[in-house]
């Protein structure tokens, strides 16, 4: 997973130390650290090394992320990496050896929201894995309040970007003994119809169709008050599909539980041996 600096990232290192655990695969967390170059204010104060200190933060930030996974896991096996380069190359080169990548939103406003925004858009559709958002107020709760029967949530708009995300949502869904909650939504929704879409092999026990002719973020924000994840494919309010193109901000910012974004042809892998979260 994907580590921020402010001590903001304990829900997303929470949520991925948990489902490694539950895949039975190790945690990597991983800090892109980018260190300015040239003059800037402060670096030729004397006995101030600004990249020193930087290095010195971002090694302390790893540190107290791995006790929160300790929290949750005690004996996860848990691999960390401080690498200097910009953050989205380091994740997109740390997705060839990933079952997933975990990034935190940080909370910090617009500016964080935008920050955000870049990274998921520079990832989503580039890697061939799952990337999963999960929002600094993620409720942990929310499953408990279910009684351990909250439910997966899917977007479908009906193209073929969204099948993956199906099937992904689906076989989560069967693993959580969850119902499977599909969303259309949308001024065209009703030419979608409420017929069950093909979702693969793993069948849930309870399917529900929810039609909508409002906005996207919104729907799908409500259907997943009470979810554990919600799961949403790259051609649907993604670079393949414009007409949406804040769906995926709006839906963090309501969301209160993680949100999954499935890459168009993502294959459900059959063991997870060797791959990390």
């Amino acid at each position: 997973m994907g580590v921020p600096f402010g001590g903001r990232a304990g829900a997303a290192v929470r949520w991925a130390a948990a489902e490694a655990r539950d895949r039975g695969v190790a945690l990597r967390l991983v800090l892109g650290l980018v260190v300015p170059g040239g003059s800037y204010p402060g670096r030729s104060v004397v006995g101030v090394d600004a990249e020193w200190g930087l290095f010195c933060l971002a090694r302390q930030e790893l540190r107290d992320m791995r006790l929160v996974a300790r929290e949750v896991s005690p004996d996860l096996p848990i691999v960390e990496d401080l690498v200097e380069s910009d953050p989205v190359a380091v994740l997109r080169a740390q997705a060839r050896v990933a079952s997933l990548l975990v990034l935190g939103s940080d909370g910090f406003g617009r500016l964080g929201e935008l920050a955000l925004g870049g990274t998921t858009r520079a990832l989503a559709g580039h890697v061939a894995v799952p990337v999963v958002i999960v929002p600094h107020h993620c409720d942990a709760r929310a499953r408990e309040r279910a009684e351990a029967h909250a439910p997966v949530v899917v977007g479908d708009d009906g193209s073929e970007g969204c099948r993956g995300a199906l099937r992904f949502a689906a076989l989560r869904a069967v693993s959580r003994d969850a119902p499977l909650v599909v969303v259309r939504a949308g001024k065209d929704v009703r030419l979608l119809g409420e017929d069950v879409p093909e979702i693969g092999p793993a069948r849930p026990a309870g399917v529900r169709v929810v039609l909508a002719e409002e906005r996207a973020d919104r729907v799908l924000a409500d259907q997943a008050r009470d979810a554990e994840l919600v799961v949403l494919g790259v051609g649907e309010h993604g670079r393949l599909r414009h007409r949406h193109p804040r769906t995926r901000p709006g839906l963090v910012r309501r969301a209160t539980c993680p949100v999954a974004i499935v890459p168009p042809g993502h294959r459900l892998p059959g063991k997870d041996h060797d791959r990390t979260c």
